[in-house]
C-alpha cells in the first residue's frame, strides 16, 4: 500500500500509515512533492494500491498517480469531498468525506473517522491474522519496558 498525502490532509496519511504498519501490511509513505513521488511511485505495481486524498481538487501528484496506474497496473482509493468529479479525477475506489460548507472551515473530523473505519473494517477482513499481528507487536514492546 503506497500513501499520498500532502498539506491539511498529511496528518491523516500518517495515521492511516502508523495503522497499516501495525497490522503488518507493507506500507510506503510517499513524499508529498516534488521528484520524489515518482520515485516512490515507479515501486508501485500490478497487487498494489495507491491511497490519495484529494478532498476539494486533485494536485499536480494526484494526478500522476492517477495517470500512471494504467501503465504500472496498481489500483488507487481516493479520499474526496467532491460528490461528482470527472473520471480522470477518481480513483477506482472513491470515499466522500463531508467536511464543511465549501465556503467554511474544513474539518478533518470526518475523514479521520473515516481512515479509523477502513482500518477496523480491515481488521476484521484479516481476523486472527491481524490479532496475531498486533499480540506481536505487543509482545517485542514488552521486551522494551
Amino acid at each position: 500500500v503506497f500513501i499520498h498525502a500532502k498539506s491539511a490532509s498529511a496528518a491523516l496519511g500518517q495515521l492511516l500509515f502508523f495503522r497499516l504498519r501495525r497490522l503488518g501490511i507493507d506500507t510506503i509513505l510517499l513524499p508529498s512533492g516534488g521528484s520524489e513521488v515518482a520515485e516512490g511511485l515507479a515501486q508501485a505495481g500490478r497487487g498494489d494500491l495507491v491511497i490519495l486524498f484529494s478532498f476539494s481538487k486533485v494536485s499536480q501528484e494526484g494526478r500522476l498517480i492517477l495517470e500512471y496506474r494504467h501503465q504500472a497496473g496498481y489500483r488507487t482509493l481516493a479520499f474526496t469531498s467532491r460528490r461528482a468529479a470527472p473520471e480522470e479525477d477518481q480513483g477506482e475506489i472513491n470515499l466522500y468525506v463531508y467536511r464543511g460548507d465549501p465556503r467554511a472551515y474544513h474539518t478533518m473530523t470526518a475523514p479521520a473517522a473515516v481512515v479509523d473505519a477502513l482500518v477496523v473494517a480491515l481488521s476484521q477482513q484479516m481476523g486472527a491474522e491481524s490479532a496475531r499481528r498486533l499480540s506481536r507487536l505487543h509482545q517485542l514492546k514488552g521486551l522494551y519496558r
